[in-house]
C-alpha cells in the first residue's frame, strides 16, 4: 500500500527535489547565466517514460511552485512547462526511439523554448529587456548536467517503479 503510493508520487517528489536544488542550492546571483534547468530534465524524463504519472497537471503545479519561489509573474513558468510537457507527450514515441546522445540537443531546444516563452511574456507585459546570454547559458548548463541527472532518474525509476 505505502510502496504503491510512493511509486505513484515518485515523479512529483523527484521534480520537487529538482526545484529545491535548482532554486535554493544553485543561487541565482552567482549562477545567473550558467544555471541548469533541472526541472525541465525531470519533466521530460517522466513524461517520456511514465506519461501516466507526469501530465499537464503536474507541470502546472511545478510551474506555479517555480513562479512562487523565483518571484516571476504568476503562471509564467506554469505556461511554459505545460507546453513542454505537451510537446514531450506528442513526440514521446519519437524521443524514446532516439539514442541518448540525440536527446541532449532536444533538451537544449526545450530549454530555449522555455526561455523564449518566458521572454515573450515578460516583454509583452512589462516591456522588460531580456538578457540574451541566458538563451545560450541555460541550455548549455542544462546539456552539461543532463547525463548525470538522467542517470539519477533512471536509478530512481528502476529501483522504485520497476522493482515493485
Amino acid at each position: 500500500m505505502i510502496l504503491s503510493l510512493i511509486s505513484t508520487l515518485l515523479p512529483g517528489m523527484s521534480i520537487f527535489m529538482a526545484i529545491v536544488v535548482q532554486e535554493t542550492a544553485i543561487p541565482f546571483a552567482s549562477w545567473g547565466i550558467l544555471r541548469p534547468d533541472l526541472v525541465i530534465i525531470c519533466l521530460f524524463y517522466w513524461r517520456m517514460y511514465r506519461p501516466d504519472l507526469c501530465g499537464p497537471i503536474l507541470a502546472f503545479g511545478t510551474g506555479l511552485l517555480l513562479d512562487t519561489l523565483s518571484t516571476t509573474p504568476m503562471g509564467l513558468n506554469a505556461l511554459s512547462k505545460i507546453i513542454l510537457v505537451l510537446l514531450t507527450g506528442r513526440y514521446g514515441k519519437i524521443f524514446r526511439a532516439l539514442d541518448f546522445v540525440l536527446l541532449i540537443p532536444v533538451i537544449g531546444i526545450f530549454v530555449i523554448i522555455d526561455e523564449a516563452i518566458q521572454w515573450v511574456w515578460i516583454v509583452m507585459t512589462s516591456g522588460f529587456t531580456f538578457r540574451w546570454e541566458v538563451l545560450v547559458g541555460r541550455p548549455l548548463a542544462t546539456i552539461l548536467i543532463m547525463p548525470l541527472m538522467v542517470r539519477l532518474l533512471i536509478f530512481l525509476h528502476r529501483s522504485w517503479l520497476e522493482a515493485r
